[in-house]
Parts: C-alpha cells; sequence; structure tokens
C-alpha cells in the first residue's frame, strides 16, 4: 500500500468510526437514553480531526503542486468524511429534541 492508499484508509476508518459513535448516540435518544452523550460527541469530534488532518495531508500536497491522481477510493474517503461532519452537526439537535420530548412526555423523570 502506498502513501495516499494509506492517508485513504485513514480517512475511510476515522469517518466510519465517527458515523457510527454519531448513530449510536441518535440512537440511544431515540430510547430515552442520554448516558455519556457528551462523552461519545467528543469521542466522534476526535475521529473527525484524524479525518480531517489525514485529509490535510492530501490537499497540501497538491498546494506544493505535487498532482495527486484521481483515486475513486479518494472520492469514497472524502465523501464518508462530509457525511460524518454532517451527521455530527444533526446529531446535537437530534438528541437535544429527543430528550426535550422525553422530558415532555414523561416529566416525573426531570
Amino acid at each position: 500500500m502506498d502513501g495516499l492508499e494509506q492517508i485513504i484508509f485513514d480517512i475511510i476508518s476515522n469517518a466510519g468510526e465517527a458515523r457510527s459513535i454519531l448513530m449510536g448516540v441518535i440512537q440511544d435518544s431515540e430510547k430515552g437514553v442520554f448516558t455519556d452523550y457528551e462523552q461519545h460527541l467528543k469521542d466522534a469530534d476526535e475521529r473527525i480531526k484524524d479525518a480531517e488532518k489525514a485529509h490535510f495531508k492530501i490537499i497540501s500536497s497538491e498546494a506544493k503542486q505535487k498532482a495527486v491522481p484521481f483515486n475513486v477510493l479518494l472520492v469514497h474517503a472524502e465523501d464518508q468524511m462530509m457525511a460524518a461532519e454532517i451527521i455530527r452537526d444533526l446529531a446535537s439537535s437530534i438528541v437535544k429534541a429527543n430528550r426535550r420530548i422525553a422530558e415532555l412526555e414523561h416529566p416525573e423523570t426531570k
């Protein structure tokens, strides 16, 4: 595996892990489970940052006039990273809405 492929797989791996964490947080909130919510968001943010750092290596290579060849895996990696970033942005709002719904449905547990 060459350097570019390793970077691409780092992006895919970290973005995928972030997405899994975030989807778990959303699914838990749908069941009324909000424990460790903040920690899970921090963990997902770390994975996204790791993906972004790996992606920056590719971008900085382009900026140094080192052409990066078209690569379908790179397109996939960037798609996964963007999806993780979008899910991160939505997860917080979804969890807050689910928490509010849970409070309204069960005011005794406030």
